[in-house]
Parts: structure tokens; sequence; C-alpha cells
């Protein structure tokens, strides 16, 4: 590769030096721009996206459920006008003949069985993908996720290496590999762990705004070998991150109009469960999925509250209760998205097993953005400190796990409470809080005259150092990411086991670096253990409650048996009886329309439903119906 330096006109930016790669040296792709990738699974379906150079239709291949026939689906293109190099870029970089926007090929595969695994390609010109994929699971079912935040990419963390605190001493030093094998090493390590799902927890990329970043995550994620395509295997979640707000480090940063154009190559890139958010815009950026055992709650923090207040988050944004603000989401009480939040807390908690919440700012952290949040000394206008305030609603709703990053240092917190069941006693509860903010950027220590109280390991502190010979052996803050196993240990009971993991450099005598690496655990290994408490009671809710229309019926069955569901009225007639004989055991709902046995629409009021089974089980709760 040719390098330049290019002075950019003094009409965009003065006095700035870039580095420049000229067109016919990029890494070709033939006609694909980004390689296929996976997204937004489902028990029958999954979409599948790619980016080509040009308008050409692509076509998707894979093997049908039944007959093992091969299904065909043609794809439509649609410029991705998001994606385009902005002017900064286009000049600074590519000597003003940067590539034109991609074009953006979307295929959603409906009808499949859930925990099937099925082969695909995707033809696009004269390149051919191949690769596979597995469906959600059907109720539960063991599985392992994958958590990082902060890979930060960019082509410049090639020959880049992160500051490497010492624990001992206050000597500067720098880290033993590069940001961009550190990256790619960590990946390798999660690929090989095939996991069900990754998420990640923000700062993809290094700026929102510099499609190079963008370039550069994928080329990371994607490959034109499927076996080596980790997003061609596996679906990728993501929670956006300040640096996807972020435009670039040459504009003025934060600049409203300019964090929009940022964040929109991130929703261009990612598909999510809808959030169904009266705000349009809110669409991708907080998001909750249910996967087998457990449920994942994605939240947008990265500009909670009034602009500059004791609860915001990002002081260079103003929210969407912001006059003249932007399309950044609150977290306050009242905003859409808390009351998002609350109703799938709530199903999260009727539902599944586990629930984890996953965002970017750290709540509980002894790195920078651990101080509050403020403009003077020991304060920060980046800080998670603000989104402590949510602590008490995931208590409430029996959150396990909260997994976040932005301070990049491996630290893990753990609080204590009380969790609430509605028709339940009130039971103890406790939420880890994790900071896994070392997928391949930097490698933080704790701040001079920050304690976090709620701090119950550190890499930094817990896990010193092993040298022989000049060569580390063991031990360190390195890259890495958290894996969780979800998996039965007995009909009634379910462990989530929590593997802190990290990638060890190792060392090459003959090339005399650190050119090696391996997978390694912390010893800080936390199991959570979900037990049946249903065997004289069952969880259900109703909603809506009140309703005008359709009432839905959710509950639980702790075996498999007979069930019935009987809906009276007030004066304790029976008006409606659902019957199942044999319901298997998890989680079931109905739907009742609001008449009774012979269709006849019920007047409104006060009704009751009832849910027997053959195992003994009761539980009655109150409706009411409107006109």
């Amino acid at each position: 590769m040719v390098l330049k330096l290019y002075w950019i006109s003094p009409k965009i930016f003065s006095s700035l030096i870039f580095v420049s790669v000229s067109l016919s040296e990029m890494p070709a792709q033939d006609n694909f721009r980004i390689y296929p990738y996976l997204q937004n699974p489902s028990p029958d379906g999954i979409t599948i996206i790619w980016f080509s150079e040009d308008s050409t239709s692509g076509q998707l291949s894979y093997r049908g459920n039944d007959s093992g026939k091969t299904i065909s689906i043609q794809s439509i293109p649609a410029k991705a006008a998001n994606l385009e190099y902005p002017d900064w870029e286009n000049i600074g970089f590519f000597e003003g003949s940067a590539p034109s926007a991609p074009f953006r090929h979307r295929i959603r595969i409906d009808d499949l069985n859930p925990s099937t695994t099925y082969e695909y390609s995707v033809s696009q010109g004269n390149s051919i993908f191949s690769s596979y994929f597995t469906t959600a699971p059907q109720g539960n079912s063991a599985v392992r996720i994958i958590f990082y935040s902060d890979c930060e990419t960019e082509p410049e963390s090639a020959d880049k290496f992160a500051d490497w605190p010492d624990p001992l001493n206050d000597n500067p030093r720098l880290y033993l590999s590069d940001q961009a094998s550190g990256y790619e090493n960590n990946l390798e390590v999660i690929r090989s762990r095939k996991p069900d799902l990754i998420f990640i927890a923000g700062d993809l990329v290094e700026s929102g705004g510099e499609q190079r970043d963008w370039d550069e995550f994928w080329r990371n994620n994607t490959d034109i070998d499927g076996e080596k395509s980790i997003a061609g295997q596996i679906p990728l979640f993501a929670a956006p991150g300040n640096h996807e707000y972020y435009e670039g480090p040459f504009l003025d940063q934060y600049n409203q109009s300019g964090s929009e154009r940022a964040i929109k190559r991130f929703l261009t890139y990612f598909e999510s469960p809808a959030n169904n958010s009266p705000k349009k815009e809110h669409a991708g950026r907080y998001y909750s999925v249910r996967y087998g055992p457990a449920s994942f709650i994605v939240l947008d923090v990265c500009n909670n509250g009034l602009n500059k207040s004791d609860d915001d988050t990002n002081f260079y944004l103003l929210g969407e209760s912001d006059q003249n603000g932007g399309n950044a989401p609150d977290l306050t009480p009242g905003s859409y998205q808390y009351k998002w939040l609350e109703l799938s807390l709530e199903e999260a908690q009727l539902k599944s097993l586990f629930t984890f919440v996953i965002f970017h700012h750290s709540p509980y952290s002894s790195g920078p953005h651990g101080f509050p949040p403020g403009e003077i000394e020991n304060t920060d206008n980046q800080s998670g400190y603000p989104l402590r305030s949510l602590t008490d609603l995931f208590m409430r709703y029996g959150v396990d796990v909260v997994i976040s990053g932005h301070d990049e240092i491996w630290e893990r917190s753990q609080i204590m409470g009380t969790e609430i069941i509605p028709g339940h006693p009130e039971e103890e509860h406790t939420i880890q809080f994790y900071d896994v903010g070392t997928g391949g950027d930097g490698l933080r220590g704790p701040e001079s005259g920050l304690h976090n109280s709620f701090q119950r390991f550190s890499v930094h502190e817990d896990v010193p150092e092993i040298w022989q010979n000049g060569i580390l052996r063991d031990g360190g803050k390195h890259y890495g990411h958290l894996e969780i196993d979800i998996e039965p240990e007995s009909i009634d009971k379910w462990n989530a086991i929590l593997k802190p993991v990290y990638v060890f450099p190792l060392y090459d005598a003959s090339e005399g670096l650190y050119a090696g690496y391996e997978r390694r655990v912390y010893d800080d290994e936390i199991v959570i253990t979900w037990r049946s408490s249903l065997q004289s009671s069952a969880i259900s809710r109703c909603y809506p409650n009140p309703s005008s229309d359709i009432v839905t019926i959710e509950y639980y069955l702790a075996e498999t048996c007979e069930t019935k569901v009987m809906i009276y009225n007030l004066q304790g007639q029976k008006i409606r009886l659902f019957e199942f004989e044999q319901a298997i055991s998890g989680f079931h709902s109905l739907n009742w329309n609001c008449t009774d046995k012979r269709g006849k629409r019920v007047p409104p009021g006060v009704y009751f439903y009832r849910i027997e089974t053959g195992a003994g089980v009761i539980e009655t709760k109150r409706m009411i119906l409107l006109n």
C-alpha cells in the first residue's frame, strides 16, 4: 500500500495533513462492498443483508424446510445514501475520488423451523458467498451469548498501540499488540466458540460519521470465506454508543445535524425488532430480543436528560425534550424510551428465565466516565453516573445482568435489592453490572480519586501480571469479552454461567514479539440460577388492562399438564372456558375477544380469569372491560 501525505483544501480545513489511499490499492471485494451478514433471528425467520458496488440484483439461495429443495430469492437493491463518504473524508483520504454510496440488499426469510441450521449462499455479479445460519429456539433451550464493547474500529488501528497502565507503578507503557490485531484476535476467539448471538454494547467505530471507520468494522466482521465470516454465521446486535453519534474528529464533533448523519450510518447497517415508538426516528435505537430462555433489552443511553443537567450523559447533544433537539432518545421517566423500557421489563420478567440489559455508558465505574456529569473538576461531560437512576427499575423487574462499556476497563459491580412480582412475596435479588469495554481499542486503569464502592472485581487491581525473563506469562489486562452459557441443570433449575474471557498474547521467540494468542478466563466466574417457584402458583398477566377489544392472557406452566383457563363475571358465573389437554411446560398465551361461549360480546365491567392445571396450580386475577 502506497501512503501519501495530502493537504486538504483550505476551503474545508486548514493546516491539516491526512494519509490518503488511492482507490486502486483498496482491498478488492469484487461485486460486494460488504459481504452478507445475519440480522434479527427468530424461531421461524432471519434477515440477511449485504451491500454491492452497483445496482445489480443479487440472489440468495437456501435449502428449504421439508423437501430439501433449494429456494432462491432475488434481491431488490436500494441506494444506501446514508453511507456516502463525507466531503472532508473524500478530499482528505481519496483525493476527491471516493467510491459512491453502495447499494443495500436485504432479504427476510420466513417459514423456517426453530433451532435449525440452514446452508445459504449469495451471488452478486461474479462473486459468490456461502455460509450457514441457525434459527432461534422455540421456548427454552441451552444458548451461548457473547458480549463486548468499544472496539472503535478505524483504519489507523493498525500499528496503533493502546496505553497500558501498570498496576504497580506510574511508568507509561504501550500494550503488547496493536489495536487491529487485538480486535481481530478477539473476534477469532469468539468465532471459535460458536455462540448463538453477539451483542456489542456501543462504540463499534471510532467516528460514526467517518465511513472509513465503518468499512474497517465490516472488514473485520465479514469475509468472502463463509467459514471465516463471523457476522455471516452469527447474528450481531448492537447498542449505539456515543462514538456512533460522533461525526468525526475534523468537524464540530457532536454538532446536532452531524450527529444525526452519523447515527444514520449505524441504523443503515443494523436491523432489530420493532420498538413501535410514536417517534419514528427512534426505530432501531432501542429494542428487545427474546431468544430461548432469556430476554435482551438494548437501550440508547447516549443523551439522557436535559442538556447539561445532572441527568445528562452527553453534554454535546440536545435531547428529544429540548427545544430544537435531535432524535437521540431520553431515558428520564415519562420519555418514550422509559415507558417502553418498563413494559419490556415487565414482559421479560413474565416470559423469560433471565433478563439482560445492554447499553453503552457504565453506571458504576472506576474509569473516567464514572465521575458525575458536569464541566468542572472531577466531573465528566460523557458520564455514565446518571444511569444509576435506572437501578431501582431494573431491580423491581428482576434484571439479572447489565452490560455496558464506555470506560474501556474490565470491571464488575454488584447491587443487591428486592424483586417485586405481582401477587407473590418480594424476593431478595442481585444484579451484576459489567463494563466489558475491552473489545479492541483502549485498556484503561482506574481514575485517581474515584472509588467505586460497588466494585467486586477489577482486572487492573485483581489480576497481577506474571513475568518471567522479560516475557509476560499470565495475568494482566487484555482484550476480551463476556461469554454467557445458559443451560438447564434440571427440569426446574437453569444456570447462566458468566465467564470473563481474555485473549492472552503469546510470545514468539523466533520472531521476538507477541505474535500469537490464547483464550483464557479470569478467576471471576459467576453463576446465576433460576429455580421454578411455581409448584403451587402460576405467574400470569393480562393486557391491555383495562381493555375495550382483545385481552391477551399470558401464563407459565412449570410442567406439562392439563390446563384450563376460565373467564368469570363479577357474579361468579363462568362465561368462557379454554381447555388444553396436554399443555407443555413453559410460557403460553391466549387471546380472549371479550365474547361468551356463544360468541356474544359481553357487557363492560369487571371480569376475572382463573388458571387451573392438573398439577393443582390455581391463580385468579381481575380484568376490566371498557365500552
